[in-house]
């Protein structure tokens, strides 16, 4: 059976195929990092936005300045931690105001992950 790798760097802009592990390495970074930030706030639900500002303010405190993450890689990860099930979305009512103004859905960790036996 041949072993299904995963999915983390979505080549949506078109890469010259010696790029590809270094994006790929750096979104899984990305992505272990945020977790990492549910997983030390278990009870807590986040918005996008704060996870961005969350990570900015690790980065900081970890002297890696410099270390920038878009939003759209910040949600990139959430909705891949979801699809894993190691993130919750809350329910509609459970948001709140993000960025511009907009409302925004949280996510929480999810405590009962229970990670998959073939991985």
């Amino acid at each position: 059976m041949e072993e299904q790798r995963e999915l983390v760097f979505h080549d949506t802009v078109p890469l010259p195929e010696e790029e590809l592990p270094g994006a790929r390495e750096k979104a899984k970074c990305q992505k272990d990092f945020i977790l990492r930030i549910f997983k030390d706030h278990p009870e807590e639900r986040f918005t996008p936005d704060e996870i961005q500002t969350a990570y900015h303010l690790r980065m900081r405190d970890l002297y890696e300045y410099g270390k920038e993450i878009l939003l759209t890689s910040v949600r990139r990860s959430i909705s891949d931690l979801t699809k894993e099930n190691r993130l919750i979305k809350c329910q509609w009512n459970e948001g709140r105001q993000g960025a511009y103004g907009k409302y925004n859905r949280t996510w929480r960790y999810n405590t009962e992950y229970l990670k998959p036996l073939n991985k």
